[in-house]
């Protein structure tokens, strides 16, 4: 099979970067960053390639890296994966790169994971929340802001919640992009949400959640799942971008949560899997790749136990492999793209068989036919 791999320039587009090891035979040949804030490490989207070539060259044809949407490039393969590079990434380009990769996704002879209408589905911030939440799953408090941009509507709806301050998420940003941050005791607080929504006008919608102070105070929890299995987690300390940096009680940037949180984590997360809406791209049951993120705490109680449901994230985000301290991390990741190529494989022969039979079928029954008009020229005669 044909593989594409599709990701940013210079191959680290989500910043995650591996350590040479002379013990993998498949590393010989990778080169290391020789400059900057990555030097001595190599692009994990180049190691993942050398890891799936060497592991499973038997199968593999190819495997192509490609740093932008080209479109003969993407129908040469049977799989094009996304791994740093979504159309979200078009998006921030402008209208016209936007609908030249949205037709692109749309073309049914193009296979891309996650298809179009899952990318959608993952994009759509506050729609997948209220999603989960109608399945069980906790949340933050939680409103919508989409074409009414009113902000004296806007702040009147955040106090008749009772919330003292607030943040305004963007559909369509991923990490700390975009978001803003709000208290209602702030005299000025009407301006600077008038224009924060008027800088960021183009975002379709916006997540309207209250301050969960517990995301300052304790470590928001990333999990990772391949094929619908828990694989590793990172917890880490809350962005400055979001809280002031004094407001940030965790003095490293990453840590560990207690057995009792990672298993609600799990739990919470399972279920999450386990609802994934099964209309959405038929390789997707389960996806090959979902972070599920949690931020604490349920209530804003600040104890320090009772996690919410904050995101989902996929293809772009960060994967953080250093900071998973597996040893077999690039392994556990092309294990899985392998997988998931597998099954397009699958689907593929099985759709071929299906159309030569279908051809073999119609031949049959257009020579039936011909030989019935034969026969009826003949009896006239």
């Amino acid at each position: 099979m044909k593989i594409g791999i599709v990701s940013w320039k210079q191959g680290g587009g989500t910043n995650d970067y591996v350590l040479p090891d002379k013990s993998k035979p498949w590393m010989k040949n990778l080169k290391v960053v020789t400059k900057g804030k990555y030097k001595g490490k190599i692009p994990f989207e180049k190691a993942l390639i050398e890891a799936m070539k060497y592991k499973y060259k038997e199968n593999i044809e190819e495997i192509n890296y490609i740093n932008s949407f080209n479109e003969k490039k993407l129908k040469h393969n049977d799989i094009n994966f996304l791994v740093s590079l979504n159309l979200l990434a078009a998006w921030e380009k402008g209208d016209k790169e936007y609908k030249r990769v949205l037709k692109i996704m749309k073309d049914p002879t193009i296979n891309i994971y996650p298809n179009l209408k899952e990318q959608m589905f993952l994009f759509d911030k506050g729609d997948y929340l209220n999603y989960y939440k109608d399945k069980g799953l906790p949340i933050a408090p939680t409103f919508i802001l989409k074409k009414d941009r009113n902000v004296r509507r806007l702040i009147a709806k955040v106090e008749e919640h009772g919330w003292t301050s607030f943040v305004l998420k963007p559909y369509y940003a991923y990490a700390n992009i975009g978001i803003g941050k709000f208290d209602l005791g702030e005299p000025d607080v009407k301006d600077k949400v008038a224009k924060y929504l008027t800088k960021h006008k183009r975002f379709p919608a916006f997540v309207c959640q209250e301050v969960m102070d517990g995301f300052a105070k304790f470590l928001e929890v990333k999990s990772f799942w391949l094929n619908g299995k828990f694989k590793y987690y990172v917890a880490m300390k809350a962005s400055g971008a979001v809280f002031d940096i004094d407001e940030i009680d965790n003095p490293d940037d990453f840590g560990k949560v207690s057995p009792s949180v990672l298993k609600q984590i799990k739990l919470m997360s399972q279920k999450i899997i386990d609802n994934y809406p099964s209309n959405l791209n038929k390789f997707s049951n389960p996806p090959m790749y979902l972070r599920i993120d949690f931020g604490c705490c349920k209530n804003n109680t600040l104890d320090g136990k009772s996690y919410f449901f904050n995101e989902i994230e996929f293809a772009g985000c960060a994967i953080f492999t250093e900071e998973s301290k597996l040893k077999n991390i690039t392994e556990l990741w092309a294990d899985a793209y392998y997988k998931k190529a597998l099954d397009y494989l699958k689907s593929n022969k099985k759709q071929n068989r299906q159309q030569k039979n279908s051809k073999k079928t119609l031949h049959k029954r257009k020579r039936n036919i011909s030989r019935k008009k034969t026969r009826k020229k003949t009896r006239r005669k």
